[in-house]
């Protein structure tokens, strides 16, 4: 690109979309970013310093936001309200997705990147998803989207997350942000501390409480995802989608040392490993196991974001 993309980054988090960025390689700047959380702005500042956060931005004036190029964001996809006298019309006013169209609408970017839950595209939710490329045709834009599941894309995470390219303008025949599946090299150990910290090690209580629950077999011959919600160790080396910390749904099961079970939790750096991140490539600050773990959890796998945004840019 001749110039530097700008971006204004809402629902930021850890930054998803500049990390992408930088990935791919693309020269870009960020004009600004949207974040409501105290611990994600924390923790997007000492990321991606001296960029101004506007805060809420259900109160976000889009007149006053300098212009850019890209707007992104990972949107919660709260249930939209019906209106029109029991028609079964959505109505997008009082969600957060209203106020994406709000300020496109007005700062006209050439470009949309928003991301959500594979649940989007299902049957369930068919009308919503409908809806929302109904609102960002309206206001002049082409829309492309597709499901990616991060395992697909060189990280052994079944990560399915439903990605939603808008431009503002027609795109060209056959263009797809699909960056193309690529078969998988590393296994689930191979992202795994080689000296994880004692203090996330289950105790013989704790383990042999997970035998009786979910009635695993813990004789495993290399390290492995133990799926606590489907009640099983995967043996195909990938693992189960990083979630918040307190859903408690993952855990790494290592060979049996000396005739003991081996269980703990995922160290703060392999949640961002099994996020795209490169070791030294994240500053984690002074927060918590728990607040840096919901970001990951919340996050863009910006391994993914950086293929995405080099296929995107190389067909335009």
């Amino acid at each position: 690109m001749s110039k530097k993309l700008r971006v204004f980054e809402a629902f930021a988090g850890y930054g998803g979309a500049s990390f992408g960025l930088k990935k791919s390689g693309i020269p870009f700047e960020v004009i600004g970013f949207s974040e409501n959380d105290k611990f994600a702005s924390e923790i997007f500042e000492l990321n991606h310093p001296g960029i101004r956060n506007y805060n809420d931005i259900t109160k976000i004036k889009p007149k006053e936001l300098p212009d850019f190029d890209l707007f992104t964001g990972g949107f919660p996809c709260q249930p939209f309200s019906s209106a029109g006298l029991g028609k079964g019309e959505l109505d997008i006013r009082g969600t957060l997705f209203y106020d994406i169209i709000r300020i496109c609408k007005v700062k006209k970017p050439k470009h949309i990147l928003l991301e959500n839950v594979k649940g989007l595209t299902t049957k369930r939710h068919k009308d919503t998803f409908a809806k929302i490329k109904e609102e960002l045709r309206k206001i002049g834009y082409s829309i492309e989207w597709k499901l990616l599941n991060t395992k697909d894309y060189g990280i052994p995470q079944n990560r399915e997350r439903v990605w939603i390219y808008a431009y503002l303008g027609d795109l060209p025949s056959g263009f797809t942000i699909d960056p193309g599946a690529q078969p998988l090299t590393a296994r689930f150990k191979d992202f795994l501390d080689k000296e994880p910290p004692e203090k996330i090690f289950l105790n013989d209580k704790q383990i042999a409480r997970l035998e009786e629950l979910h009635k695993v077999d813990f004789n495993v011959n290399e390290s492995l995802c133990l799926d606590i919600y489907n009640k099983k160790i995967r043996h195909d080396g990938t693992c189960i989608t990083i979630t918040e910390p307190h859903h408690n749904s993952l855990r790494v099961v290592h060979p049996p040392k000396d005739g003991k079970y081996i269980v703990r939790k995922l160290s703060i750096p392999e949640h961002y490993r099994l996020m795209g991140f490169d070791d030294g490539e994240f500053n984690f600050g002074s927060q918590s196991y728990q607040q840096l773990c919901k970001r990951a959890g919340n996050g863009w796998d910006v391994s993914l974001v950086g293929k995405i945004f080099k296929k995107i840019f190389s067909q335009l």
